[in-house]
């Protein structure tokens, strides 16, 4: 018989070191790469700041499509929004987060065109196609085109809930989640206006609030002059 070796490892038994330890978070249906528990730490506490206020609008918005991507790619923080949306991008001074249905279309005369088209086309397929719910009522044998028809008149007259309407909202609480976890720092709604495009469903955050900026040492010493009394003059005794 093979006698243990006597050389102490300082662990209890049944214990590992950290290296032993292979914790990883295997990312969704397309298998993107893994999310180890060291990673996953790491990324909660970037603490990227996204206050418009305070770093400026274009560094904001940098930050906070970075955080959202990042977020959507390793999908270790899962929100309402993953099943629809595929990526963020910071542009023309503001964040536009891409629905999958027609990510990759453009922004010219032309695209605009190509997704009207293919809003159409989703209309006949059933009751809000673009949603994460829809998609599976079709799925189901609940579509075809005069359900979809039907169901674009209802929620135009909200008559029933709209995935649309609820994106805004969806919006928020990611945020909040992303604060949460350190992964952000200085989030508040009063900031950002988060709207839907109109043909499509990409949603547009872009900030409120200018960046506010230091006066000159010189002025503020003018300023300061000016708030200050007049010296009062001393009558002459005769």
């Amino acid at each position: 018989m093979k006698k243990a070796s006597g050389k102490k490892t300082g662990l209890r038994p049944g214990s590992a070191t950290v290296k032993d330890l292979s914790i990883a978070i295997q990312s969704g249906a397309e298998g993107g790469a893994p999310v180890t528990a060291r990673l996953a730490g790491e990324l909660h506490d970037m603490e990227l700041p996204i206050s418009p206020r305070e770093v400026g609008a274009e560094i904001a918005c940098r930050n906070l499509a970075k955080a959202i991507n990042v977020a959507f790619q390793n999908e270790f923080l899962p929100t309402e929004l993953e099943p629809a949306y595929r990526a963020a991008r910071a542009r023309a001074g503001r964040v536009e987060l891409l629905h999958r249905e027609w990510i990759g279309l453009g922004d010219g005369v032309l695209a605009q065109i190509g997704r009207t088209l293919r809003s159409i086309r989703l209309t006949f397929q059933g009751p809000d196609p673009a949603s994460p719910e829809g998609k599976q009522r079709i799925a189901a044998g609940g579509g075809g085109a005069m359900k979809g028809l039907a169901s674009l008149l209802a929620r135009k007259l909200n008559l029933v809930q709209e995935y649309e309407d609820m994106v805004p909202t969806f919006v928020e609480q990611m945020l909040d989640r992303l604060e949460s976890v350190r992964l952000v720092t200085g989030w508040r709604r009063e900031e950002w206006s988060i709207e839907t495009t109109s043909i499509g469903l990409d949603v547009h955050i872009a900030p409120l609030v200018e960046p506010v900026t230091e006066a000159p040492a010189a002025a503020t010493e003018d300023a300061r002059a000016d708030a200050a009394p007049a010296p009062r003059k001393r009558s002459k005794r005769r």
